[in-house]
Protein backbone atom coordinates (compact mmCIF):
# COMPACT_ATOMS: atom_id res chain seq x y z
CA UNK A 1 0.00 0.00 0.00
CA UNK A 2 1.31 3.46 -1.07
CA UNK A 3 1.50 6.07 1.44
CA UNK A 4 -0.04 9.37 1.78
CA UNK A 5 2.00 12.58 2.22
CA UNK A 6 -0.05 13.03 5.48
CA UNK A 7 1.10 9.66 6.70
CA UNK A 8 4.58 10.11 5.80
CA UNK A 9 4.56 13.38 7.64
CA UNK A 10 2.91 11.91 10.70
CA UNK A 11 5.80 9.25 10.90
CA UNK A 12 8.91 11.80 10.82
CA UNK A 13 7.31 14.60 12.77
CA UNK A 14 5.86 16.02 16.37
CA UNK A 15 4.78 18.10 18.42
CA UNK A 16 2.66 21.89 19.08
CA UNK A 17 3.27 23.12 15.84
CA UNK A 18 2.11 19.96 13.66
CA UNK A 19 -1.24 19.90 13.70
CA UNK A 20 -2.41 18.17 10.62
CA UNK A 21 -4.38 20.96 9.54
CA UNK A 22 -1.58 23.12 9.44
CA UNK A 23 -0.29 24.72 7.01
CA UNK A 24 2.62 23.18 4.53
CA UNK A 25 5.50 23.97 3.48
CA UNK A 26 6.01 25.74 6.63
CA UNK A 27 8.80 28.35 6.60
CA UNK A 28 10.95 29.40 10.01
CA UNK A 29 13.65 31.54 10.89
CA UNK A 30 15.91 29.32 12.84
CA UNK A 31 19.60 29.68 14.88
CA UNK A 32 21.22 26.21 13.50
CA UNK A 33 22.77 24.03 15.87
CA UNK A 34 25.75 21.26 14.84
CA UNK A 35 23.43 18.85 12.33
CA UNK A 36 26.95 16.49 11.35
CA UNK A 37 26.09 13.95 14.12
CA UNK A 38 23.06 12.92 12.71
CA UNK A 39 23.45 14.44 9.02
CA UNK A 40 25.53 12.72 6.48
CA UNK A 41 26.94 15.36 3.53
CA UNK A 42 26.69 14.09 0.15
CA UNK A 43 28.71 17.20 -1.67
CA UNK A 44 27.10 20.08 -3.97
CA UNK A 45 24.54 19.89 -6.26
CA UNK A 46 24.55 23.10 -8.23
CA UNK A 47 24.42 26.20 -5.93
CA UNK A 48 23.37 24.12 -3.04
CA UNK A 49 25.06 21.13 -0.75
CA UNK A 50 23.69 18.78 0.08
CA UNK A 51 22.91 16.21 3.50
CA UNK A 52 20.94 13.23 4.28
CA UNK A 53 19.86 11.95 7.58
CA UNK A 54 21.10 8.73 8.85
CA UNK A 55 17.58 7.34 8.82
CA UNK A 56 17.42 7.94 4.88
CA UNK A 57 13.90 10.20 5.02
CA UNK A 58 15.18 14.13 6.17
CA UNK A 59 17.31 15.62 2.62
CA UNK A 60 19.24 18.93 3.78
CA UNK A 61 20.09 21.66 1.02
CA UNK A 62 21.81 24.68 2.39
CA UNK A 63 23.40 27.69 1.13
CA UNK A 64 26.57 26.56 2.87
CA UNK A 65 28.02 23.70 4.15
CA UNK A 66 27.18 21.71 7.20
CA UNK A 67 30.37 22.86 9.49
CA UNK A 68 29.95 26.28 8.19
CA UNK A 69 25.46 26.08 9.48
CA UNK A 70 26.93 25.98 13.08
CA UNK A 71 25.36 28.99 14.99
CA UNK A 72 24.02 30.98 12.14
CA UNK A 73 20.92 31.75 11.85
CA UNK A 74 18.55 30.69 8.41
CA UNK A 75 15.66 30.84 6.69
CA UNK A 76 14.32 26.92 6.74
CA UNK A 77 11.55 25.59 4.60
CA UNK A 78 10.22 22.21 5.49
CA UNK A 79 7.93 20.41 2.43
CA UNK A 80 7.17 17.05 1.45
CA UNK A 81 10.30 15.50 -0.35
CA UNK A 82 9.18 13.26 -3.39
CA UNK A 83 11.51 10.77 -5.11
CA UNK A 84 11.19 8.23 -6.88
CA UNK A 85 12.80 4.73 -6.93
CA UNK A 86 13.00 3.75 -10.02
CA UNK A 87 13.65 5.60 -13.58
CA UNK A 88 10.04 5.99 -14.90
CA UNK A 89 8.23 5.48 -11.58
CA UNK A 90 5.88 8.49 -10.49
CA UNK A 91 7.41 10.07 -7.52
CA UNK A 92 6.06 9.60 -4.11
CA UNK A 93 6.36 10.77 -0.95
CA UNK A 94 9.43 9.72 0.64
CA UNK A 95 10.40 12.44 3.64
CA UNK A 96 10.93 15.50 4.20
CA UNK A 97 12.90 18.61 2.91
CA UNK A 98 14.60 20.80 4.41
CA UNK A 99 15.99 23.90 2.74
CA UNK A 100 18.16 26.29 4.72
CA UNK A 101 19.65 29.21 3.34
CA UNK A 102 21.85 31.60 5.86
CA UNK A 103 21.06 35.20 6.76
CA UNK A 104 22.48 38.23 8.47
CA UNK A 105 19.66 39.11 10.44
CA UNK A 106 20.59 38.48 14.42
CA UNK A 107 17.46 36.99 15.73
CA UNK A 108 15.64 33.97 15.65
CA UNK A 109 12.03 32.85 16.08
CA UNK A 110 13.14 29.28 17.36
CA UNK A 111 16.49 27.60 17.77
CA UNK A 112 17.05 23.98 16.63
CA UNK A 113 19.61 21.05 18.44
CA UNK A 114 19.85 17.29 17.62
CA UNK A 115 18.50 15.25 21.30
CA UNK A 116 17.92 11.97 22.21
CA UNK A 117 13.89 11.86 22.17
CA UNK A 118 13.90 13.28 25.90
CA UNK A 119 10.99 14.47 27.98
CA UNK A 120 11.84 18.57 27.60
CA UNK A 121 8.80 20.22 25.47
CA UNK A 122 9.69 20.96 22.35
CA UNK A 123 7.75 23.21 19.67
CA UNK A 124 8.19 20.72 16.52
CA UNK A 125 10.70 17.85 16.14
CA UNK A 126 11.74 15.66 12.97
CA UNK A 127 12.91 12.38 13.38
CA UNK A 128 16.48 11.52 12.45
CA UNK A 129 16.92 8.26 13.11
CA UNK A 130 19.44 6.68 15.54
CA UNK A 131 16.77 7.17 18.80
CA UNK A 132 17.33 11.01 17.46
CA UNK A 133 15.24 13.36 16.51
CA UNK A 134 15.71 17.56 15.15
CA UNK A 135 13.90 20.07 17.93
CA UNK A 136 12.90 22.93 17.62
CA UNK A 137 11.82 25.51 20.33
CA UNK A 138 10.77 29.11 20.63
CA UNK A 139 13.81 31.43 20.87
CA UNK A 140 14.61 32.88 24.50
CA UNK A 141 13.11 36.85 24.55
Amino acid sequence: MLKTELDVLDELLRGLAWPRGRAWPLTLRVRCCDLRPRFIPKGRVGRSYRAIARNGRVLLASDVTLQNLVGRIARLRMQTWHAAVLPGDRPAPRGILLVLRTSDEETAAFECRLSRLSAEPFDLAIDVGGGSRLEFRRAAG
